[in-house]
């Protein structure tokens, strides 16, 4: 049987454990390879911070180096819970891949790139007004990946009510 590449979207939140759960419980074939990916947008100062408007060179690199330890991080977290699922199941194969840009872009480009027949991506839940004002990068990929997308809404009832 064909290896099936599924790429999981994670951000670091309990949504992406989530999503993480039922992929393990719903989804996982024994011929799969898991491509997980942390894609991050580097947070921009408000100009308003500095006195002329700009985010100087240094600013910049402590911007992103932050921004990449704390990716590194969320990666470690989801390796020790993938290394755990794979102890209890020897036909666990994944890989970890962080990737700063836009992340409903990034996660369809990472997709497409791995040629991926799925994705799965947890959901906050923020309701279409939410989506509206914040964006919604699971709405994101449902619209504009080539591939189906799971989208893992949270289990938690109070998460329901929103």
């Amino acid at each position: 049987m064909a290896e099936r590449r599924v790429v999981l979207a994670i951000d670091g939140s309990n949504y992406s454990d989530e999503a993480f759960n039922f992929y393990c419980e719903n989804l996982h074939k024994e011929n799969d390879l898991i491509l997980v990916i942390h894609a991050f947008e580097l947070n921009i100062i408000p100009t308003a911070s500095y006195p002329y408007g700009l985010v100087y060179a240094e600013q910049w690199s402590d911007l992103s180096r932050e921004a990449n330890e704390e990716s590194e991080e969320v990666l470690r977290k989801i390796g020790r819970k993938c290394e755990e699922h794979s102890k209890q199941n020897d036909k666990f194969k994944f890989e970890l891949y962080k990737e700063d840009g836009k992340p409903g872009e990034v996660i369809c480009k990472f997709a497409q790139d791995k040629k991926a027949e799925m994705i799965v991506i947890g959901c906050r839940g923020l309701g279409a007004i939410g989506r509206t004002l914040l964006g919604s990068v699971s709405d994101y990929c449902v619209h504009n990946a080539h591939i189906p997308v799971a989208v893992v809404r949270s289990s938690s009832p109070e998460e329901h009510k929103k």
